[in-house]
């Protein structure tokens, strides 16, 4: 005969999430991170932010543009959909975008500047050398 026991916890349980920074990185989160090395950027892959009193891991934070905290940066929009108003009060931007393809092209650096002008600087020291502000 085999018996279950069941344990009905009735206080918050804090979860342990140091394992994520161990995992393999994806595609998207290896382009950022070469993006940032690149660029003398600072990025974290995976992000754990507590919204609403849930934890969400999203691919990458990039910090020091769009809002005050940083891009929240994804692939899936489903991933932040329920959260977008909360984590914009809580100081983050987001964007949904799509994984690398592997394949480079003669313009995708520009398009890499265009996209960063388009969040703006938002960190508390100069921006880096290369970055220019968005024409108007």
């Amino acid at each position: 005969m085999i018996r279950a026991a069941f344990l009905i916890v009735r206080r918050p349980v804090t979860l342990n999430v140091s394992w994520i920074a161990s995992m393999a990185n994806t595609p998207f989160q290896k382009e950022w991170n070469n993006i940032a090395t690149r660029r003398g950027l600072s990025v974290e892959a995976a992000f754990v932010v507590e919204v609403a009193g849930e934890e969400i891991t999203v691919p990458v934070l990039l910090r020091g543009f769009g809002r005050t905290r940083g891009m929240l940066l994804v692939t899936d929009f489903c991933l932040i959909s329920a959260y977008a108003n909360a984590l914009v009060d809580l100081g983050y931007g987001f964007s949904c975008l799509s994984e690398p393809t592997g394949v480079a092209h003669p313009d995708d650096d520009e398009a890499l500047m265009e996209m960063l002008a388009d969040w703006g600087w938002s960190g508390s020291a100069s921006p880096p050398a290369w970055y220019r502000e968005p024409i108007s």
